[in-house]
């Protein structure tokens, strides 16, 4: 048997066609959602806009209002009198361009030098005034940065109104350290909760679905070699079908040939996804590569399962292994958002369904390594892929066992 899987390791490696879109198909696919997912982190990027700060004798009398505009510029360092700790520096959402009053404010707005001006009003409110192109602005990091910025002016406002209305029933309690510390500490009323271990990528669904059709593509290799054993397709299946070595064992080592081709391209294609993009695995890269090994080996199976199918082409059987490849690859959201609820319901309806895909199962198996806290999801999805891995290496004998030639 050791002789066969050498032989068809050989057989492998020197097609370099199917070797070549194998190994380079993961990685084109990850370069072309590195760029498009650039692309779209640009759009969302907040970048700080330049204001001009009229400090005018009202700026002078607002308690705070100096604080919030540097917090707002990322130059906060205050310290916090109850715990004494500093606060580190935020987001920047604008740059600080000081000017002696309002006029003065108007006139470098009018110019082009900032995007519009902070003020405080005879009220005593924080107040933010903008330049015509800055409202019309079509650039979306502008919107979103003004967006900010008028929130965190509302918030200030509000927070000044309360407080004012607090020390004007019960002035003593002004005094206490922990109260004045705790005015402005408010982060509104969202708060931003993460459920996992780590942050996870943004676009993480979408590498792990490109994974999954990576190694079900990968399925190509075990069906060119599964057809070197047949003899009405090829002449080394000719020797083979007449090789005293049973099938079971000339299966195996077919299965162990291809697979490790497969995997040594994935393997790479995983190392370029976690180190050179960024996408993670919650430190989790042992057991991803298990995972990367557990997930050709059963796509290397199914791609027996298709290679054996009689009276069939080796070209027709892997046109149909990248046909199925696509259409299992839509249930877990390769495609795009709709896909993405089309995977999902079905997944929430008929979870048997959903779990028996190859390529969800290989997408599954790294979403468990991210998302969940300990490994007994991943250990479950693993148990699953060995079992279908099991199913389809019985499928194949069996197929392979019922083949019978007229002539040689």
């Amino acid at each position: 048997m050791f002789t066969t899987f050498k032989t068809f390791l050989k057989a492998g490696v020197r097609n370099p066609s199917i070797v070549f879109w194998v190994f380079a198909f993961p990685l084109i696919m990850l370069a072309m959602l590195h760029l498009m997912f650039s692309d779209i982190n640009d759009m969302i990027h907040v970048d700080p806009q330049p204001m001009a700060v009229a400090e005018d004798s009202n700026w002078s009398k607002a308690t705070g209002a100096a604080q919030v505009v540097k917090a707002l510029a990322g130059e906060s360092n205050g310290k916090n009198e109850a715990t004494g700790k500093t606060s580190s520096d935020g987001e920047k959402l604008i740059t600080i361009k000081q000017t002696s009053g309002v006029t003065q404010a108007k006139h470098m707005v009018a110019d082009g030098k900032a995007k519009g001006y902070l003020y405080v009003d005879d009220s005593g409110a924080l107040r933010m005034a903008l330049a015509d192109t800055t409202v019309n602005s079509g650039d979306q990091a502008v919107s979103m940065s003004v967006t900010a910025l008028d929130y965190a002016l509302q918030q200030y406002n509000e927070t000044g109104r309360v407080v004012s209305a607090v020390a004007a029933k019960n002035h003593a309690v002004m005094a206490d350290p922990q109260v004045r510390s705790s005015i402005g500490a408010s982060d509104g009323f969202f708060r931003q909760a993460s459920v996992t271990n780590v942050k996870p990528h943004r676009f993480a669904r979408y590498y792990f679905s490109m994974l999954g059709m990576a190694c079900l593509l990968g399925a190509t290799i075990s069906i060119y070699l599964i057809t070197l054993t047949q003899a009405n397709l090829t002449a080394l299946g000719i020797r083979a079908s007449v090789s005293p070595l049973p099938k079971i064992r000339q299966t195996i080592a077919t299965l162990l040939a291809s697979w490790v081709i497969s995997f040594a391209c994935m393997l790479v294609a995983f190392f370029a996804m976690r180190y050179a993009i960024g996408v993670g695995v919650a430190g989790r890269e042992p057991a991803a590569v298990l995972a990367v090994g557990a997930s050709t080996l059963m796509a290397s199976a199914l791609g027996l399962v298709i290679g054996a199918l009689p009276k069939l082409s080796t070209r027709a059987k892997l046109s149909i292994n990248v046909i199925l490849t696509c259409f299992l690859s839509m249930f877990t959201g390769l495609y795009g958002t709709g896909a993405m609820a089309l995977g999902d319901a079905l997944q929430r309806k008929a979870p048997v369904i959903a779990r028996i895909n190859p390529a969800r199962q290989v997408s599954d198996l790294f979403y468990d390594l991210l998302y969940y806290g300990n490994y007994h999801p991943f250990f479950i999805g693993l148990a699953v892929m060995v079992a279908t891995t099991v199913v389809f290496v019985l499928i194949v004998v069996a197929m392979l066992r019922r083949q019978r030639y007229e002539h040689l």
